[in-house]
C-alpha cells in the first residue's frame, strides 16, 4: 500500500486540529483537555526544533564553504557563487520586507483576537525591560563588536546567538581550507557524516509534524474562536506566493540582461527539476536532476555544475530567506510585538546568513524561522503560538518554496557558466 506523502499529513492533521479544537470550544472541559493534553505535544515539537538548530547551521554551513576544495577555488568559481547567492538572498528578504509591510497581511487581527491568543502566555513588564536596550549605551560600531564571540561555547548556548556561530564557522572553515588536503580530509569525511545525520534528524522530527500541528492548532482554536486569524493566514499565504512569484519573473530577468539565453528556454529547461522539487520539497533530493537539467538542458559545462548546484542545495535558500522576512513580520504584525526599522534591519542580516546554514530539505526554513524571531527579541513564550499559525499553511507553501530555491540554483549555475565562457550554445 503506498504511504501518504507527508504533506498531505500535515494538511490532514491540520484540519483534524481545526475540528477537534472547534469541538472541544463546544464542551465546557474541552478546553482545559487540549491545553493540558495535547497542546503539550505541539510544544515538544518547538523544542526539537529549536534543539537542533545550532548544529544543523554548524555542520552544513562547514559543508558548504569546504566543498569549495582551497582558497583558489573560493576565489575563483566560489567566489563569484557565493556573491551573486548573497545577492539574491539579500533582495529576497527585503522584497519581503517590502511585501508584507505593504500590504500588511496580519494588521487585520482585532485588540479582541489578541487578547484570546495572549492569555496563556502573559509577558511580564521586566521581561519586556530586559529585551529593550538602551540606544544612548550603544556606540555606532558595537553591532560587529557583537559579532565576534568571546566564546564560542558561550554562542552556541542560545539560538539568538546565531549570527556569532555563523562567524565562528565561515572563520573556521576557510582556514580549513588553507590546510594542505590530506589534513582537510579528515574534518571533510566528519562532517558529511555529520551532515548525513542531521538530515536524517531533520526527517524524523518532520515524521511527527503533522501529530505537532494537530496538537497546536486544535490549541490555537481553543484559545481563539475568531476566524480572523485564519483569514490574515490566507492574506500571509498571498503574499508570500506572490513574492515567489516575483522571485521567480526577477531570476528569467537575470537571464535575459546578463546572457544571450532566452528567459523561456531557461524555463522549459528547468521545469522538470522544478516539478520533482515541488513533489520532495528538498533541495537536495532535486539536485540531481537540477544538475542534469543546467547541463542538458541550459549547456552549462559539468565543471561549473558540479561545483554550484550542489553549494546551492546547500547555502542557496532565496524562497526561505523571503519566507523568513514574510512570516516574521507577518506574526508580529498579527501579535502585536513592535519590531522597529533595526529590528526590520536585523532581519535582513539574519535571514540572509541564516539561509546559509538551512538544510536542504523540507521544513527546514521552519527551524530558520525561529533563529530570526529570536534575533529580534520575539517573546518566546508567544513562539509557540508564531510557529503554529505559519506552520498551518506552510507545507505547501514549502512545496513552492523548494521549486523557488532550486531555480535560483540554476539561475546561478548559468549566470557563473556565461560569466567564465562556459555556456555552450
Amino acid at each position: 500500500m503506498k504511504t501518504l506523502a507527508l504533506h498531505w499529513k500535515i494538511l490532514i492533521g491540520m484540519l483534524l486540529g481545526l475540528l477537534i479544537g472547534w469541538l472541544g470550544t463546544q464542551l465546557n472541559w474541552g478546553p482545559g483537555f487540549i491545553r493540558d493534553w495535547i497542546k503539550p505535544f505541539g510544544q515538544i515539537f518547538i523544542n526539537l526544533l529549536k534543539l537542533i538548530a545550532v548544529p544543523l547551521v554548524i555542520v552544513s554551513l562547514f559543508k558548504g564553504i569546504a566543498d569549495l576544495k582551497n582558497v583558489a577555488a573560493l576565489s575563483k568559481i566560489g567566489g563569484r557563487t557565493v556573491v551573486l547567492y548573497l545577492f539574491t538572498t539579500v533582495v529576497a528578504v527585503i522584497l519581503g520586507l517590502f511585501l508584507v509591510n505593504t500590504f500588511v497581511p496580519g494588521a487585520g487581527v482585532s485588540a479582541e483576537t489578541l487578547i484570546e491568543l495572549s492569555k496563556d502566555y502573559q509577558i511580564t513588564i521586566q521581561s519586556k525591560l530586559d529585551n529593550t536596550s538602551n540606544p544612548a549605551d550603544k556606540s555606532p560600531l558595537d553591532f560587529l563588536v557583537n559579532l565576534v564571540p568571546q566564546n564560542f561555547f558561550g554562542a552556541v548556548s542560545s539560538n539568538g546567538n546565531m549570527l556569532q556561530i555563523i562567524f565562528f564557522i565561515v572563520f573556521f572553515s576557510v582556514c580549513v581550507l588553507l590546510l594542505p588536503e590530506e589534513r582537510q580530509q579528515p574534518l571533510k569525511d566528519l562532517f558529511d557524516s555529520l551532515n548525513d545525520v542531521m538530515l536524517k534528524m531533520v526527517d524524523v522530527i518532520m515524521w511527527v509534524a503533522p501529530y505537532a500541528v494537530f496538537a497546536l492548532i486544535a490549541a490555537l482554536v481553543v484559545e481563539t474562536s475568531n476566524g480572523e486569524l485564519f483569514i490574515a493566514l490566507l492574506k500571509y499565504s498571498a503574499v508570500l506566493l506572490s513574492g515567489m512569484a516575483i522571485l521567480l519573473l526577477f531570476y528569467m530577468l537575470l537571464i535575459r540582461i546578463f546572457t544571450k539565453m532566452s528567459p523561456l528556454k531557461f524555463a522549459q529547461g528547468i521545469l522538470p527539476a522544478q516539478l520533482v522539487a515541488f513533489s520532495t520539497s528538498s533541495s537536495m533530493a532535486t539536485l540531481p536532476v537540477t544538475m542534469e537539467c543546467v547541463e542538458e538542458n541550459l549547456g552549462v559545462e559539468k565543471e561549473v555544475s558540479s561545483f554550484v548546484c550542489p553549494v546551492g542545495a546547500t547555502i542557496n535558500m532565496d524562497a526561505t530567506s523571503l519566507m523568513q522576512a514574510i512570516a516574521a513580520v507577518f506574526v508580529c504584525q498579527v501579535l502585536d510585538h513592535d519590531l522597529t526599522l533595526a529590528g526590520q534591519l536585523t532581519i535582513v542580516l539574519t535571514a540572509t546568513l541564516a539561509s546559509i546554514g538551512a538544510a536542504a530539505a523540507p521544513s527546514a526554513g521552519i527551524i530558520m524561522l525561529v533563529i530570526v524571531l529570536e534575533s529580534v527579541g520575539f517573546p518566546p513564550e508567544l513562539l509557540p503560538v508564531a510557529l503554529a499559525m505559519v506552520l498551518a499553511v506552510d507545507r505547501p507553501l514549502d512545496m513552492c518554496r523548494t521549486v523557488i530555491n532550486i531555480s535560483g540554483d540554476s539561475c546561478v549555475s548559468v549566470l557563473v557558466a556565461n560569466s567564465l565562457g562556459k555556456l555552450k550554445g
